[in-house]
């Protein structure tokens, strides 16, 4: 066993396992060609006498094919170290063998667990709207995909500064406002391109190396034309619009709630308490009948909630799940939250063109050309906001991730 073993000796080509191929139509061809050439010999004491067949390619990499190809690149690059681990796989950030100075994110996807757990037509989305999106200065661009035996793996462009919390923590009003627009101009764009996007977090929110921000991760995206209603409970908690939360059709303004969400964290280092606000509804309009303590412990038990977008006693309540801190704002803190966090969806920011409108962005055009004008960094050194080192896995990770993913 080798130890102290280092990143750098690892190659993408050991992630790839075996070759032979296998398949049952092949295996049942196989085993018609021997029956009719070795019918007279079977009985002899010499035995079968076994032809060559040939093989045909997995039925996974048939799965795949339309949008991932079998010429496998995996020999072009060198893990550096790990990025991200997910449900479905891991992402390495690697660099080119015969350039060092370029290099990517490789997110690797297990093929079998895509299968089992009915992700292949999302899977392929991503891939889709990743193509078709990633030239927007705001997104992260996908460059390749490729597939082999066990895995896929989707090449994309490597943003060094990470996630955006992991980074900064205290936020001045100019720079969230920069952040804040960059993202709506991203999440607008996505929707006039017919896509729903449904997992703005901060942990899908990187910084470039002039800290702008790119939105990555499209697993949970959907082709959604604008206007119309979807109903899958999907999402992370905290970030997920009411009326999903309570199981009704929503559309695209789920994503500018999760915007609103994002932008308290930013001034106030706190997420709204919805929860809370929900359970209160329910209570009111069940006239009394019990609730269990932990209803709305998770996704799915909230979706039980009938209604309660019906019922508004006045817009001071609505406010009462927005943290407390929200009230010592500056107006134009406090205006972008109520209008992001709007409970009812047709009273909520869903625009680029609407964001414009509001006192955060009196005198601001909103734009990506003026955006990118503007200096995070200036920003972040004059206002004296901290900016924290890189958060790694740290070496052993590294290497069982690599190792996990060595067999496949």
């Amino acid at each position: 066993m080798r130890k102290h073993m280092e990143l750098s000796t690892w190659s993408l080509g050991s992630l790839s396992g075996g070759r032979v191929n296998w398949s049952f139509s092949a295996a049942r061809n196989s085993f018609r060609h021997r029956n009719k050439a070795t019918r007279k010999s079977s009985t002899s004491l010499q035995g079968f006498r076994r032809r060559k067949t040939q093989w045909h390619r997995p039925l996974t990499n048939s799965i795949f094919s339309s949008h991932f190809k079998e010429a496998s690149r995996n020999e072009q690059f060198q893990i550096e170290h790990l990025v991200a681990k997910g449900a479905f796989g891991v992402v390495f950030k690697v660099c080119n063998r015969t350039d060092n100075s370029s290099c990517y994110a490789l997110k690797v996807l297990k093929k079998s667990k895509l299968i089992e757990d009915n992700s292949v037509r999302q899977i392929k989305d991503e891939a889709d709207i990743q193509k078709v999106c990633g030239h927007h200065p705001f997104i992260v661009q996908q460059i390749d995909l490729w597939q082999n035996r066990h895995n896929l793996h989707i090449l994309s462009e490597y943003i060094p500064n990470g996630e955006l919390f992991s980074k900064i923590v205290h936020f001045s009003i100019d720079l969230v406002r920069l952040y804040v627009g960059e993202i709506a101009l991203a999440i607008d764009f996505l929707h006039n391109a017919g896509i729903i996007y449904r997992d703005a977090k901060p942990e899908n929110i990187l910084l470039t190396q002039q800290f702008h921000i790119k939105l990555t991760d499209f697993g949970l995206s959907k082709w959604l034309k604008l206007g119309a209603n979807t109903r899958t409970i999907c999402g992370t908690f905290k970030y997920m619009a009411p009326e999903i939360l309570c199981g009704e059709p929503y559309g695209h303004a789920v994503d500018w709630w999760a915007l609103g969400v994002i932008a308290c964290q930013m001034l106030t280092q706190k997420c709204p308490n919805i929860k809370q606000y929900l359970l209160r509804q329910r209570r009111e309009e069940s006239s009394g009948t019990a609730d269990t303590a932990d209803g709305l412990s998770n996704a799915p038990s909230i979706a039980q909630i009938n209604g309660c977008l019906q019922d508004r006693r006045s817009s001071d309540s609505e406010e009462e799940f927005l943290p407390g801190a929200v009230r010592s704002l500056e107006h134009e803190g406090q205006d972008v939250l109520r209008k992001l966090l709007a409970i009812d969806p047709r009273q909520r920011i869903r625009s680029v063109m609407a964001l414009q409108r509001i006192a955060l962005y009196k005198g601001y055009k909103l734009t990506s050309k003026q955006l990118l004008s503007l200096s995070p960094l200036g920003i972040i050194t004059r206002d004296g906001i901290r900016v924290y080192e890189d958060s790694q896995f740290d070496p052993i990770s590294s290497q069982l991730a690599i190792k996990a993913f060595q067999d496949f």
